[in-house]
């Protein structure tokens, strides 16, 4: 009995310099591409949660010129909207090992999953995207997109009068 009130004692001295300070979830906010490299999306914060929009693709026009949609939706009424400028990252609150509780959605698949986003590599982030458990998700690494990223949601240029179109 001694040898155990001995050790409550101890712990007692030692518990409150082990303790960790309040929980401040990881910075994730920026632009990251995507693992394979086709898209980008940029994380931002929308209120008290993060969400994540389309602002790059690889290949932002389909064959005929125009602006890429979200053909695979498997909601009929959204496949005829561009992708880029979507929300594809929504709801995703601060949590015990990074940002969790929100959605993402995959345009190849046409489905969205819960998501979890937590660090990862230097200038990564590793998001895992799942149905029911997270243990049983695909993580996949994104990477910090380059600030020279030519972002496909900014509003194009104006376009600069050339000397033959001068009025006089």
């Amino acid at each position: 009995m001694r040898n155990l009130m001995a050790g409550l004692r101890a712990l007692a001295l030692i518990g409150p310099a082990m303790a960790s300070p309040a929980f401040a979830a990881p910075d994730v906010t920026g632009t990251w591409m995507t693992e394979d490299g086709e898209g980008a999306v940029q994380i931002a914060p929308c209120g008290d949660r993060l969400c994540g929009r389309i602002v790059w693709l690889k290949t932002p026009l389909d064959e005929n010129g125009q602006p890429m949609r979200d053909e695979n939706n498997a909601d009929l009424s959204q496949r005829d909207r561009p992708l880029c400028g979507m929300e594809v990252l929504s709801g995703v609150a601060p949590g015990r090992d990074g940002w969790e509780g929100g959605w993402i959605y995959d345009p190849e698949a046409g489905a969205r999953y819960s998501v979890a986003i937590a660090p990862g590599e230097e200038d990564a982030i590793v998001v895992t995207g799942f149905v029911g458990m997270k243990a049983f998700g695909r993580a996949l690494q994104w990477h910090r997109a380059p600030a020279s990223l030519k972002r496909c949601d900014a509003p194009p240029a104006p376009a600069k009068a050339s000397a033959g179109n001068k009025r006089s």
